[in-house]
């Protein structure tokens, strides 16, 4: 098949264990996409201003991202192509279940994550944050003594966090009932977003303006969020990494994220 748009998933897909780079073949096997005329779109949950290293340098390849989990879509310069902001009970919703289950959460307002300190040191009891805490809030996290008023601010995007597995399903439940997107990023973290953000739909909505016809698509994705993409896709690719509920939203599976799986599913089905 004839594949036209290369749509990649970023963490636990793209990138390195660093979280910070592309591999030298992804970046060679990239280029080559690119001088063929393969259009290539980062899709990730990551806000603007929290784009990895690699991304903040400048390649041929780099036009347009779709950030969010599909709630906005930009250019590379920063401009503003597409944004979906969630609205104001939602976020009240969302306080009041973090609050009943004793969760972690946070408010993304332009690419700063807002959070109160209780919030915070909820964080420090969960090992698996130590990269978001230690990189991601020492850069881009700012305490404040409540995400009250921040209800009536344009929230891009939610975190939940620290969500365990006995309390899984009722947090799962309960987060249908609200007018809201939400998403796995990991075993026991959400993304929340605009209920229409997903980046299945938005992807369809970048191809349309490109008239990019979404059977020449190939996706890429590792995780929850990514499965509106690799269904909607001519060719969704999972990588060896991603659970199986993942896998089976695929047509074809690679190799992990860390033994080049993306720079090989390129290769194998664009090049």
């Amino acid at each position: 098949m004839e594949i036209r748009l290369i749509a990649m998933d970023l963490d636990g897909t793209a990138l390195q264990k660093d979280r910070c780079s592309f591999s030298p073949k992804l970046l060679d096997a990239l280029s080559q996409a690119h001088r063929r005329g393969i259009m290539i779109v980062p899709v990730t949950g990551r806000q603007f201003g929290l784009l990895p290293p690699v991304l903040q340098q400048r390649h041929e390849w780099m036009h347009y991202a779709i950030l969010c989990n599909g709630g906005q879509i930009r250019r590379f310069t920063g401009e503003l192509l597409y944004g979906l902001r969630i609205d104001f009970h939602a976020l009240r919703q969302l306080l009041d279940l973090a609050a009943e289950f004793d969760l972690p959460i946070e408010f993304s307002v332009d690419s700063r994550l807002y959070l109160t300190r209780d919030s915070y040191d909820k964080q420090l009891l969960c090992p698996e944050l130590t990269f978001h805490r230690d990189t991601i809030l020492a850069h881009h996290g700012e305490i404040v003594p409540t995400l009250v008023p921040f209800c009536e601010k344009s929230i891009e995007k939610v975190n939940l966090l620290c969500i365990s597995p006995e309390i899984r399903d009722a947090v799962s439940e309960r987060l249908g009932k609200i007018a809201v997107s939400a998403v796995w990023a990991s075993a026991t973290s959400m993304e929340i977003t605009h209920p229409e953000a997903t980046k299945g739909q938005t992807l369809q909505i970048l191809c349309d303006r490109l008239q990019i016809p979404m059977e020449t698509v190939m996706a890429l994705g590792d995780s929850g969020n990514d499965i509106t993409m690799l269904r909607q896709a001519g060719l969704g690719v999972a990588m060896g990494n991603a659970p199986d509920f993942v896998k089976a939203a695929a047509d074809v599976c690679t190799d992990p994220y860390d033994q080049d799986g993306a720079a090989k599913a390129i290769e194998q089905y664009a090049l």
